[in-house]
């Protein structure tokens, strides 16, 4: 493999590079020294680069640097498309006995292993980069497990999304179930498909 191959690794991967990723191709470390040197990739952190004009995705980067992260909250509500805002705190959830690390403007919550686990799954970033986070359904079932946490506008705006675009009654009452919420979102969701 040579630097220009390298380039067109990153290139396939939406302009980034990580240890993972340099592992998996056989990429010498020597070649990401250089074009790092030459200006071809530029360091974000300890094994991850970008190419120059490769726009700053931090859902991606920091679930690079922190891989057992799972966005949750309205971060989950926003990679799921049921909001029509991005919040201004990342929200995380790590399960028990995992280290939680120091990350700038982001909640970070933490929880017994099996909650932390239930629904998780693969979404992309608004730039196509795939990362961990609570699925549609289990978001939605996070609204009535802690609505106190959410403005009750976008509470409606999700729920109305869900219902309008995505609607999944049988894993969402599986999930509700699991999160003791089953009666509450039952009845919501009744009351929706009968309008």
């Amino acid at each position: 493999m040579d630097k220009e191959e390298v380039l067109l690794v990153a290139e396939k991967n939406n302009g980034y590079l990580h240890s993972k990723l340099m592992k998996e191709q056989d990429i010498p470390s020597v070649y990401i020294s250089r074009l790092a040197k030459e200006k071809k990739l530029e360091k974000v952190y300890k094994g991850i680069y970008t190419m120059p004009d490769t726009p700053l995705d931090v859902y991606y980067i920091y679930s690079l640097k922190y891989p057992n992260i799972i966005y949750s909250g309205e971060s989950a509500l926003f990679l799921n498309d049921l909001s029509s805002k991005q919040s201004v705190k990342m929200e995380i959830t790590l399960p028990y006995g995992v280290n939680v690390p120091e990350i700038p403007d982001a909640k970070i919550i933490v929880t017994r292993k099996k909650t932390a686990r239930l629904g998780v799954t693969v979404v992309e970033t608004s730039f196509g980069n795939p990362v961990k986070a609570y699925g549609k359904e289990r978001v939605v079932c996070d609204l009535f497990v802690r609505p106190e946490h959410y403005d009750a506008q976008d509470r409606i705006f999700a729920i109305k999304e869900y219902a309008r675009h995505y609607l999944d009654v049988e894993n969402l009452y599986q999930y509700a179930k699991e999160l003791g919420v089953y009666e509450e979102v039952k009845n919501v969701f009744e009351v929706i498909s009968w309008n």
